[in-house]
């Protein structure tokens, strides 16, 4: 029997960001689309699940602390977890702020078609509204190469079909009930995954411009440049898991490594941070050996209904 859809489930999971998580849920609070239930997921040390149930009473605040952190994918997946059952559901990071009918605006294109299953914004950054920070994204399934819609906001109006996204990204409940979650690890190509996994299950990504949101990250290479190789051994783990699982030939994946390697090794040393290039090589080579999950469906975890807590999977 097809669920009736009440609304939307808002994830966001937050370490050590409590003023951008306050930041993006007064946005929220903003919204056109009254219909939804916001979800923080929280880690790290500050006092955010003291001080924010007090702040933003209307919030479901969640406790992801534990012997060891879970990461971003343990998080949305905690979110995925609480999120009531019969609501779409959002994928958002704690660092964004969105406009007044971002939501609404991604809710009508996810309805327009039964196929459709995903919808991202058009995510502009924070300091300068007049360019893209991301219109979708691509990860070439031959070499693992990725291209992401990037450039003058002018050139990124027209709705459009996408492989993936990340960042901010409605889901269908009709997908989530049929795909489940996120592939946990921990952060980088998870975002991906999902859409790939989605295509394989017969629904479409789609990127729609009339519904905007702003991302504070800086578009200056300097500063992001580092930030990518700071989470280098995840970014060489995880595209090889990815492309294990979706790609079209690991040998042309071999071959790109060649020169993708070599790129990094050059904005390592570009950047003075050598030992960082170490740590995507070992990365790279773990991702050949890492089990790997090809099924389409990764089960949501289940809650103790004694606890309140998620049960292991």
């Amino acid at each position: 029997m097809k669920r009736k859809i009440s609304g939307v489930s808002i994830l966001t999971p937050s370490y050590n960001d409590k003023k951008k998580v306050y930041r993006l849920l007064d946005s929220l609070k903003k919204s056109d689309y009254q219909n939804f239930e916001a979800i923080v997921i929280v880690g790290g040390t500050e006092d955010t699940l003291i001080e924010g149930p007090k702040k933003y009473p209307w919030v479901k605040w969640i406790d992801s602390s534990g012997p060891s952190d879970v990461g971003q994918t343990g998080r949305y997946n905690l979110g995925f977890a609480y999120a009531n059952p019969h609501n779409h559901i959002m994928m958002i990071d704690s660092d964004v702020v969105v406009e007044k009918n971002m939501i609404s605006q991604l809710v009508s294109k996810l309805e327009s078609e039964k196929n459709i299953g995903v919808v991202t914004p058009m995510i502009l950054y924070l300091n300068d509204k007049k360019w893209i920070n991301q219109a979708g994204a691509n990860v070439n399934l031959w070499n693992g190469k990725v291209w992401i819609g990037w450039g003058p906001k002018d050139q990124y109006l027209t709705p459009k079909k996408v492989q993936n996204s990340g960042t901010v990204m409605l889901f269908k409940r009709d997908l989530v009930d049929k795909i489940g979650c996120f592939e946990d690890w921990y952060m980088c190509y998870f975002d991906p995954d999902y859409c790939v996994r989605a295509e394989k299950a017969g629904f479409e990504t789609w990127y729609e411009p009339s519904a905007v949101c702003y991302h504070d990250q800086s578009k200056d290479q300097g500063v992001w440049g580092p930030r990518v190789l700071s989470r280098a051994w995840l970014l060489g783990r995880n595209r090889t898991i990815f492309m294990r699982k979706h790609g079209k030939s690991m040998i042309v994946y071999c071959l790109f490594l060649i020169p993708l390697l070599g790129y990094y090794f050059f904005q390592a040393w570009k950047y003075k941070i050598i030992p960082k290039w170490g740590e995507l090589v070992s990365g790279t080579v773990v991702g050949f050996f890492y089990p790997i999950n090809k099924d389409i469906f990764v089960p949501i975890p289940k809650l103790l209904l004694s606890s309140g807590r998620v049960a292991k999977k």
